[in-house]
C-alpha cells in the first residue's frame, strides 16, 4: 500500500498555496485504495477520481483540480489514516 501514492503539484495563486490533483502513481484498479464504506473518514480511486470523506460529506477530487492547503492537510490525514487501517486489516488477516 505504501508504494500507492497520489500525486499532488503545489502551486502558487496569488500568493496562497494550493495543490493540484494529478492522479494516481501505482493504482491500477477502481477500488484498490482503502475504503470503509458506512462510516468515518474513508477515500477510494474510482475511474481515475479520487473519494474522500471525513465520515460528514463525500468529496470528488478530479485529475487537474486544485484543493486548499487545508484541504489538502485533511486529505492527507484521510489517506494516513486509511493506510494504517490496511495494515491493521491486513495484519489480522495473516495471524
Amino acid at each position: 500500500m505504501d508504494s500507492k501514492l497520489l500525486k499532488f503539484t503545489k502551486v502558487f495563486k496569488n500568493g496562497i498555496t494550493f495543490y493540484r490533483f494529478e492522479g494516481f502513481e501505482n493504482v491500477d484498479s477502481r477500488w484498490e485504495l482503502p475504503c470503509e464504506y458506512l462510516s468515518g473518514s474513508h477515500f477510494a480511486a474510482w475511474n481515475g477520481l479520487l473519494l474522500y470523506s471525513d465520515g460528514n460529506s463525500i468529496k470528488t477530487l478530479c485529475p487537474g483540480n486544485l484543493i486548499s492547503l487545508s484541504e489538502y492537510q485533511e486529505l492527507t490525514k484521510i489517506v494516513q489514516v486509511g493506510k494504517q487501517r490496511l495494515r491493521e486489516i491486513k495484519h489480522k488477516m495473516d495471524t
